[in-house]
């Protein structure tokens, strides 16, 4: 008697179960995407400044770094170089040599021995314009 009314139970629930499963899900009506307003450009802002050019000679020896200025077409109003050079033991040194003049040395003397990997040099001339003028990779 326990047994069939168990049985029951079970056939009942598992029906209530399947008919609820089965049954019919409502239409989801679609949704609709409001197009975005149209959006016009704003103009774009454009600098008069043509990239600058200048010159150097750079070379290595077991113990120094010297990168020697000597000068190029756009020398007039450089007023500043910095000089940051990256080691492999990712140490780095930077100098800023003021007033610049051509044939000028900037030299790195290394304890040991001398394990450069890049050398960026930026100018800065006389209006404040800022510029990567020589990534040197050794």
């Amino acid at each position: 008697m326990r047994r069939a009314f168990c049985t029951c139970l079970l056939l009942v629930l598992l029906l209530v179960f399947a008919s609820g499963c089965t049954q019919p899900v409502a239409p989801v009506p679609p949704q609709t995407t409001a197009l975005p307003a149209p959006v016009t450009p704003l103009p774009v802002a454009t600098t008069t400044i043509a990239e600058k050019s200048l010159t150097f000679d750079v070379f290595k020896t077991q113990k120094i770094v010297n990168i020697t200025y000597t000068g190029g077409p756009d020398a007039g109003g450089l007023v500043a170089l910095k000089v940051r050079i990256d080691n492999q033991d990712l140490d780095d040194f930077e100098r800023t040599v003021l007033t610049p003049s051509p044939g000028e040395s900037i030299v790195f003397t290394y304890q040991g021995l001398a394990t450069p990997v890049t050398a960026n040099i930026i100018g800065t001339w006389e209006n404040g314009y800022q510029q990567t003028v020589l990534m040197y990779y050794f």
